[in-house]
């Protein structure tokens, strides 16, 4: 295709069709829609014209602005919308607030939306940042409304909408910043004092003892920043650890920055052998490089957790003052609402596309839905009326009416970034066991680095201090004390994100011991709901009447059973009674009929019936003459199941059990098709509870997986509990992990990364210790200069860092 069927304004090709054109130096191009056209135009108006010289990407088509965008944006002008979402206006008038951009693709991208609403009126500033599409605005909301600032940036093909920050976003953002900061100047400072320590190491100035003074008043002069500003968060904590007797890697790393400077600082004044400004600003750099990328896997689960919440839309189609039936909900009274003003109870449209930002039951329509920010389920499943949706899901097909059940904090999706959250905070033992270990450690650092500084001293005290600050650097604990946080971080993020959230600070290290893994059965294996397998007519109606008298009977019983047959009813029986653990009797027609066990329906019969037993549910349906029909009925397994249970077994050589309070033969037949050797039913809570303890009795690691509030004891007295997204919410909660995708495939994948992870903690906390036994006798000798002890330490952190980021892969659909 030639250039001459691009775009010239969006460089995407020009349908055929299409015959439209902008005129720039006296020469036509074509355009590939009258967005772009308006665009081009635009932007050669306003003088604007460099855009194209430099813009690197192809763009997307400008979007036509709507009524609804205009009603959208108007919005945003409303004094308790601007005050919740900008900064309150200063004495001139003046608000900031932050944006979030869509379309910014390359530098020409971020001069040109700069450039152009600077020129608004009332604009003070407006500052775009690349990397992560956001922009700094500060206006006056008198000169120029916020709504006009979103319009414009939307003819110009960009759409903005006000962005803000969770408390631990916000602070995990604000400490990047600084690291960064901090990060810039040391690294800085480390270059230009390795230049000014290059000629001095080689002795080229060794002649001209003037240019040794100055290079070492430059060399103090350049790392004086880095001391003062970037080595200041170590000075801080070390300072904080010893007035709380707590000793930690800060102690020994201020200890040698702080004892270098000043040793060098002394030199450099009153005169002597070398100064180590280079070893400092080297050491600064390296230890908050190390830092940084640690903070970068803490910010990566922070954002993941928060993510949904910047794209919950601010604004909502709320359906007030509306029926509570099907027919009597008019979509077309919608009205744009801002999301604050919604309430439990109140009706709401979400279009085909649109994210649902709150939980609620569907009261109208038909759609599938997106869950896969919730659960890591790709695949969108059908919902129709009844059904729950959840926020952070996606309305994919058609229009839905939602009656909302929870807002924020008391929503799905905050309740499981609570349970994210906590079980990061919480500290499992071996991150415990490290960090003690670690306090350990830099005493013996700094009891080793003593000894040996008194040793040198009386063989040789012109090195004893040089020596002493290489066992110092040398042998700094930072890969011992980065190796499990940083992992166990990576690999709780990365569960998450594959449907499986753990809850608790003890579950990964729990999961990776498991050696038996213990399942319910209904609900867990199985899908926990009943389907008609076949049936046994023995009268002269049909199939489906006698469906359709077997749902008639059961016509609003909630029990699991009675919903097999609901979707074949007509219309209610008479006189219904429900018999408790037996069946339910009601008249239609005239007749009379009992609906439930074989023993309950046929008892008003005179003679015994023939029945064969099944592995299956049995449901009889008889009149007050003969049996009518037996209904057998399964409770399918979970797609999921095999593939799970065979990961389990044979690729991580788990024991599996099934402990069910079924007395049925279907357990038998569970069991055989997933290779379980170890059931037992008609299993009483207790009953359970007690076989779990006395695996454990055995030597066991046991790992319970289940859904329902039976379950809760013995999940309780389990080394790790385990809730399926459909148990109970009191199940959920004392579950130590919850499978949020119902997929047990992502369970195996769980038992795997937490294996992983502990296996690479192990090889980082293995490689910490002999890097460290390995060195220590090197710069005890003397054979290790203070700059090479500082890229060794870095070294080593950052193999540890980087070997925990291996961690971040998520379960492949």
């Amino acid at each position: 295709m030639s250039e001459a069927e691009k775009c010239y304004h969006c460089s995407n090709s020009v349908p055929a069709s299409i015959n439209l054109h902008v005129t720039v130096g006296g020469e036509d191009y074509a355009v590939c829609c009258r967005g772009c056209q308006a665009v081009a135009n635009l932007i050669h108006n306003d003088g604007l014209q460099q855009f194209y010289r430099f813009r690197d990407k192809r763009l997307e088509a400008p979007e036509p602005i709507s009524s609804l965008d205009r009603s959208k944006y108007a919005l945003y002008d409303r004094d308790d919308v601007l005050s919740s979402i900008a900064t309150q206006p200063t004495s001139s008038g003046k608000r900031s607030l932050s944006l979030s951009l869509e379309g910014i693709t390359c530098a020409a991208c971020v001069w040109l939306v700069e450039q152009f609403v600077r020129k608004l009126p009332g604009v003070d500033e407006f500052w775009v940042n690349l990397s992560n599409h956001r922009a700094t605005l500060t206006w006056n909301q008198d000169a120029t409304p916020l709504s006009d600032v979103l319009l414009q940036l939307q003819s110009i093909g960009f759409r903005g909408y006000p962005f803000s920050e969770t408390k631990e976003e916000q602070r995990l953002a604000d400490e990047q910043k600084s690291m960064l900061v901090r990060l810039g100047i040391a690294g800085i400072g480390m270059m230009q004092n390795m230049m000014l320590a290059v000629p001095m190491y080689f002795g080229l100035l060794q002649d001209t003892p003037e240019y040794v003074d100055l290079f070492r008043f430059i060399s103090l002069i350049v790392a004086m920043p880095v001391i003062l500003y970037s080595a200041r968060p170590f000075f801080s904590a070390a300072l904080r650890d010893i007035r709380l007797r707590h000793l930690t890697m800060d102690v020994p790393v201020s200890l040698a920055i702080g004892g270098a400077f000043a040793a060098s600082v002394w030199i450099t004044f009153r005169g002597g052998p070398e100064v180590y400004f280079d070893s400092v600003c080297m050491f600064t750099f390296f230890l908050l490089l190390g830092r940084y990328l640690e903070s970068r896997a803490r910010m990566s689960a922070a954002q993941s957790n928060a993510r949904l919440k910047q794209k919950a839309p601010q604004f909502v189609d709320l359906l007030p003052n509306q029926g509570t039936q099907n027919d009597q909900i008019d979509q077309s009274r919608a009205q744009l609402t801002p999301l604050r003003d919604i309430r439990v109870g109140d009706l709401i449209l979400f279009k085909a596309g649109d994210l649902i930002p709150v939980d609620g039951e569907i009261v109208q329509g038909e759609s599938s839905v997106n869950e896969a920010a919730l659960t890591g389920e790709f695949m969108p499943r059908p919902r129709c009326i009844g059904d729950a949706v959840l926020s952070g899901s996606v309305n994919i097909d058609n229009a839905l009416v939602v009656r909302v059940t929870a807002l924020d904090q008391d929503s799905h999706l905050s309740t499981i970034n609570r349970l994210v959250e906590r079980a990061l905070q919480e500290r499992p033992q071996l991150s415990a066991m490290a960090d003690k270990v670690a306090s350990y450690f830099v005493a013996g650092v700094l009891l080793t680095a003593a000894i040996v500084g008194f040793i040198w001293w009386r063989i040789d005290p012109s090195h004893a201090f040089a020596i002493t600050l290489s066992v110092l650097v040398v042998t700094c604990p930072c890969a011992l004390s980065l190796a499990t946080p940083t992992a166990l971080t990576t690999a709780t993020t990365a569960l998450r994100q594959s449907g499986l959230i753990i809850t608790r600070g003890h579950a990964l290290e729990t999961l990776a011991r498991a050696s038996r893994v213990v399942f319910d059965k209904t609900g867990t294996l199985t899908q926990g709901e009943l389907s008609l397998v076949k049936i046994d007519n023995r009268s002269s109606f049909s199939d489906t009447e006698l469906l359709a008298l077997a749902g008639s009977l059961e016509w609003d019983n909630p029990h699991p059973i009675a919903k097999t047959f609901q979707d074949y009813a007509q219309g209610p029986a008479e006189q219904i009674r429900n018999h408790t653990g037996l069946g339910v009797e009601g008249t239609h027609g005239g007749s009379n009929y009992r609906l439930g066990s074989l023993k309950f329906a046929t008892q008003n019969l005179p003679l015994s019936q023939n029945v064969t037993p099944e592995n299956y549910q049995t449901v009889a349906l008889a009149d007050d003459k003969q049996l009518l029909a037996l209904f057998y009925l399964t409770d399918s397994l979970r797609p999921s199941a095999k593939e799970a249970l065979r990961q389990l077994q044979q690729e991580q050589g788990l024991r599996t059990a099934i402990l069910s309070g079924d007395s049925s033969a279907a357990v038998e037949t569970i069991a055989s098709e997933l290779a379980v050797t170890d059931i037992e039913k008609s299993c009483s809570p207790e009953g359970k509870l007690e076989r779990v303890k006395q695996w454990q009795r055995e030597g066991d690691t046991v790992v319970m997986v289940g859904d329902g509030v039976n379950d809760v004891p013995v999940m309780a007295g389990a080394h790790l509990a385990v809730a399926m997204n459909n148990a109970t919410d009191l199940t959920q909660v004392r579950a130590d992990a919850v499978i949020l995708n119902g997929d047990l495939r992502t369970f195996a994948f769980g038992v795997k990364k937490a294996r992983d992870a502990y296996r690479i903690i192990r090889q980082n906390l293995s490689w910490a210790v002999c890097y460290n036994l390995l060195a220590l006798p090197l710069a005890a000798a003397g054979y290790v200069p203070p700059y090479a002890a500082a890229i060794g330490m870095s070294v080593s952190s950052l193999i540890v860092v980087l070997n925990a980021l291996r961690l971040s892969g998520v379960q492949k659909p």
